[in-house]
């Protein structure tokens, strides 16, 4: 938080800002470092002119001074954060974007070669599946076992691995890997029978249309994207994902009766699907006014407060065909229980590299908390007084972390007469939900009953007065 001095104070700070900042882009450095020390006098609370000052100096060392000073000052100055990044080597030169530079996505009319990692069994040659919740890969053919990849059980103190695989922020969203997505399509030689296979865009792990066996996509086009640090392993298998399904298909009031009977064509397609999270802190202002009441006389008070939240995996989906409010609906994963990515646990298992970028992402991530926030803060702020215009402001972002990371689903649909539903299953917890289709009929009564409730009540309440008033 900047400094609090007096309004004159403040406006001769202010110009000897300006007038620092004209001079550093204008290459007048020494009258720039002049004014900018004259800031420091007037508000040595403010971050600004030790950035500036950084901006006017070409000694490495005076520059790092500077930025660790205003970082110092206030932790989230972004510009500060990059360019004390980029001193230290935390950040590359060649990887940030100059501003206003329009990244396309990785794509291309051509299909983009890619090779492939086979999970063949080492005894007998036949294809290996991961096993949802047995925490290894069994060879379809002879049946034998093999442990998914021994990094996967790594349990270091300090917290568990989600904690510890956080990025932060400021260092990936000014280069160009945090803003590019995938949409090419893939060309894929099966390592295990040959044949040639196409893929959409956005696979991550594929099986081969000819011979089954699953292969990882290892393309340039990926190699350029941001790879998963985590993935949460797949616990439900397809029976327990139908059965979770049906059973949430015979729960509701107005759902047809004949539904778990006559729906057609349930089909669950499991994959991995690659999600952000992010954590962060957010400093939010707020003003309303109070109703007040003085010797008798009412009046309205103006207050206003600064109120601080942390907020701690806030998932985006980084897959476009997955509708943030569907998505949000089989919340929560067990996103503490991640593992370190692995590609063992891909083995039977398609994969879905992301389309949404980190930087879509984090502005979703970002509005999912700031909608949050605002709807809170209307319910909890002077609760037992009449207020009236509450605002908010939009809000400082601080301290930003994330986490590529690939979560487990079933993507299902059916059809009941005629018509199409789509459904979602947690693979690691099996909720599930989705659309439902609705008896008409079974509505209408509950309104007619309600109708005829309400009706009794004001009969009741009629007959109550009248019978009081001959009294």
């Amino acid at each position: 938080m900047y400094g609090q001095f007096d309004s004159h104070n403040g406006r001769e700070f202010e110009q000897l800002l300006r007038d620092a900042i004209s001079a550093v882009k204008t290459d007048r450095l020494r009258l720039a470092q002049s004014l900018l020390r004259q800031a420091i006098i007037v508000n040595g609370s403010d971050a600004r002119p030790y950035y500036w000052l950084s901006e006017s100096t070409a000694d490495p060392n005076e520059k790092r001074e500077y930025l660790e000073k205003a970082v110092g000052i206030d932790p989230s100055y972004t510009a500060a954060r990059r360019s004390l990044a980029l001193i230290t080597g935390k950040l590359k030169v060649g990887e940030v974007l100059p501003e206003g530079t329009m990244v396309e996505p990785l794509g291309s009319d051509a299909p983009q070669p890619a090779d492939g990692q086979a999970f063949i069994c080492p005894q007998c040659g036949g294809r290996m599946t991961y096993a949802p919740g047995q925490e290894c890969l069994t060879c379809d053919f002879c049946g034998f076992e093999q442990r998914a990849g021994d990094v996967v059980v790594i349990r270091a103190p300090g917290g568990n691995f989600a904690d510890r695989a956080e990025q932060v922020l400021d260092f990936v969203m000014p280069t160009r890997r945090g803003h590019l997505w995938a949409e090419a399509q893939h060309s894929l030689t099966c390592e295990r029978c040959g044949a040639l296979n196409l893929f959409p865009a956005g696979q991550k792990s594929v099986e081969c249309a000819y011979c089954g066996s699953t292969q990882m996509l290892i393309s340039a086009q990926t190699e350029e994207l941001i790879e998963p640090q985590g993935l949460l392993p797949m616990k439900i298998d397809s029976q327990k994902a139908s059965k979770r399904v049906k059973d949430w298909l015979g729960r509701g009031w107005f759902i047809p009766d004949d539904l778990r009977h006559t729906l057609q064509h349930l089909t669950l397609r499991p994959a991995y699907y690659s999600c952000w999270t992010f954590d962060g802190t957010l400093e939010i202002n707020w003003s309303c006014e109070v109703k007040e009441n003085t010797a008798g006389f009412e009046h309205w008070k103006p207050l206003n407060g600064v109120e601080h939240r942390f907020f701690d995996d806030v998932l985006a989906p980084g897959v476009r065909a997955l509708p943030p409010k569907a998505f949000s609906a089989v919340e929560p994963f067990s996103l503490k229980e991640i593992v370190p990515f692995n590609p063992d646990y891909l083995a039977g298992w398609p994969a879905l590299i992301y389309d949404r970028s980190l930087a879509d992402a984090s502005l979703l991530a970002r509005e999912k908390v700031s909608k949050g926030l605002r709807s809170e803060l209307q319910n909890s702020i002077q609760v037992s007084r009449e207020k009236r215009n509450f605002r908010v402001s939009s809000g400082k972002w601080s301290g930003m972390t994330f986490k590529h990371v690939l979560l487990p689903l079933w993507v299902g649909t059916y059809s009941y007469r005629g018509k199409k539903y789509s459904l979602l299953v947690n693979g690691h917890s099996a909720k599930v939900n989705g659309s439902k289709p609705v008896d008409r009929v079974k509505v209408f009564l509950a309104l007619l009953s309600g109708i005829m409730v309400f009706a009794l009540l004001i009969f009741l309440l009629l007959t109550l007065l009248s019978a009081g008033g001959g009294i």
